[in-house]
């Protein structure tokens, strides 16, 4: 369209040719009256586009989030006005808090007169107020002439800087008529600055000559600025250690600079690593301490830290011995690669984190870990893996590196939307055309269990993983720790209950199988992910997630407790 003066389009075919323009192949939403021109506009194009259907609006919203996550293009999720915006909340923050670039789009078809009626018009609801504060920009677009600006407006938004979602609610007369399109280009100065690359450089190099043990600390926002290439070339070169919060794991796991993930659910000798550096350089990690807890206060206390973030607003909050760099790391690259950066006994360091590793690598490994283990040996690198939330995704991110797997792994990471998976596998599947295995737990799963008419109807590539261990597991761990008198709906004796999945399976006309199969059976069927199946994994309820660091313990005293004999070795190292 900017190739034109000046034209008449209709909105609603102006909207889907800026989508085909941009990239966007997949669109996902369940219609109303009010988007019906949207949703017709699609359907004639759909050589370049394709409009999907799901079951639920949420899970429009979370194939949306799928299909963008995995790639890190624009997603894009509609619905109608009032209860089809309500029902894609969830989704919508979980967007915002894992900052995945969705455009979300309704219609609306009455202006409110009087703002203190509650109900004016049936279904009609001012939605920018409640959703503006879980996206990047929401805008109400009453007015045909302000849809390309706010069109593009909303896209630079939604791709740019701390990239994560975006919302219009556009008039439908907009849709069904016919528009004025002048050609104008949207400029977002929103994060320009002066930046001093060789500054913030010889900062970096000066804090690492005087450092002999330094660790680089990496997060999620290292993939969504595509900064992961120049990573790999600048730890190859530093030969730095490197650490990942739990949800970035997949993004080094194939190399020998990474030492795995580090939290209150850590693999093991990560955390160990973490207490022993001295230098902490952090990109694209929240870093996100209790910095009044005895377990991280004195990592943060103990150590020169660096951190680089392109959001100024991770920034405030303050952390001991840190100096902090707003800028987009990959303005740094270059110079970081070509500057010559080293450490003090780098041999040394280098020989304590792989100690650590070798000794304590297969530790914590439990039954379940190892049963998500056999399924990730058995499948192709290009397989998508989807999360969801629960006792699941800690055994998974275990298993994931103790399998050394570079696929590509979806979590809910900050806003743990439990239920999420199934529909974010079906986005993640049109987002690359390639196989999917959907990791759940027995609660998860139904939250929007219909989804699975969508994977059978379409006969998607998708294989969902179903760890049942007939409880609400993580929630049930809680109510024991705090040491409640009983258990409180989270067991099947205290108000809990799973349905039976073969069950399910056969009412979708879905294929089922379960882990006690043959070994020889149960191999041959993960490693061909051709078609819907579900896979169910029998877990006692009584397993508890480990390793876990209990408050007040030191960072790299994670239970259950090593022999007394190895842990003082190894804390002496």
């Amino acid at each position: 369209m900017s190739e034109h003066a000046t034209c008449l389009v209709k909105g609603s075919d102006y909207i889907v040719s800026f989508l085909i323009d941009n990239g966007v192949t997949d669109v996902f939403g369940i219609p109303g009256g009010v988007v019906l021109d949207f949703l017709y506009a699609l359907d004639k194009r759909n050589q370049d586009i394709t409009v999907h259907l799901n079951y639920h609006e949420q899970s429009s919203a979370y194939a949306a989030c799928g299909y963008s996550q995995v790639e890190g293009k624009l997603g894009v999720a509609y619905a109608t006005r009032g209860p089809g915006v309500t029902n894609m909340i969830t989704a919508i923050a979980d967007a915002y808090y894992d900052s995945i670039p969705v455009m979300f789009i309704t219609a609306h078809s009455y202006c409110n007169k009087y703002k203190n009626m509650r109900v004016e018009q049936d279904q009609e609801i001012d939605l920018v107020p409640m959703i503006s504060q879980i996206t990047k920009y929401a805008k109400r677009v009453d007015e045909g002439n302000d849809l390309p600006t706010e069109l593009t407006k909303a896209y630079n938004l939604a791709i740019s800087g701390r990239k994560g979602p975006v919302f219009l609610d556009i008039s439908n007369n907009i849709l069904s008529n016919e528009i004025t399109i002048k050609s104008e280009k949207y400029i977002d100065e929103s994060n320009v600055e002066s930046i001093n690359v060789k500054n913030i450089t010889e900062y970096i190099r000066m804090a690492l000559e005087n450092s002999e043990r330094p660790i680089l600390l990496i997060g999620d926002g290292i993939r969504n600025l595509k900064a992961i290439s120049n990573l790999k070339q600048f730890v190859e070169k530093v030969e730095i250690p490197v650490l990942s919060s739990r949800f970035s794991h997949d993004i080094m796991q194939n190399s020998l600079m990474y030492f795995g993930y580090i939290g209150s659910h850590a693999t093991r000798y990560s955390n160990f690593i973490l207490a022993k550096s001295d230098l902490i350089i952090s990109i694209g990690n929240r870093m996100s301490f209790p910095l009044s807890s005895q377990s991280f206060r004195p990592i943060v206390e103990n150590k020169k830290i660096i951190r680089v973030d392109v959001d100024n607003n991770e920034l405030l909050r303050k952390i001991p011995n840190c100096k902090n760099f707003n800028v987009d790391i990959n303005t740094l690259w270059p110079q970081l690669i070509n500057t010559k950066l080293t450490y003090k006994y780098k041999e040394k360091w280098l020989s304590v984190c792989c100690q650590l590793r070798e000794v304590l690598f297969s530790h914590d490994m439990d039954y379940p870990s190892e049963m998500i283990g056999r399924i990730l040996d058995n499948i192709n690198e290009n397989t998508v893996i989807i999360s969801d939330v629960g006792n699941n995704e800690f055994w998974l991110s275990r298993a994931s590196v103790f399998a050394k797997r570079k696929n590509r792994v979806l979590y809910s990471k900050s806003f743990g939307s439990l239920g999420c998976s199934l529909p974010k596998a079906i986005g993640a599947y049109y987002g690359t055309r390639k196989p999917v295995v959907c990791f759940t737990g027995d609660q998860g799963f139904q939250f929007n269990i219909q989804e699975l008419q969508f994977v059978v109807q379409h006969k998607l590539p998708i294989m969902i993983v179903i760890l049942n261990n007939h409880s609400s597991g993580m929630i049930r761990s809680r109510e024991k720790q705090l040491s409640y008198p009983k258990y409180l709906h989270t067991t099947e004796d205290s108000g809990y209950k799973a349905v039976s999945f073969n069950e399910i399976a056969k009412a979708y006309n879905c294929e089922y199988y379960a882990h006690t199969d043959t070994k020889e059976k149960f191999d041959e069927m993960i490693s061909k992910v051709v078609k819907p199946c579900i896979v169910e994994i029998f877990v006692d309820e009584t397993t508890e997630i480990s390793p876990i660091l209990l408050k007040g313990n030191e960072c790299q005293k994670l239970t259950p407790n090593l022999p007394k004999e190895m842990y003082k070795k190894l804390n002496e190292l």
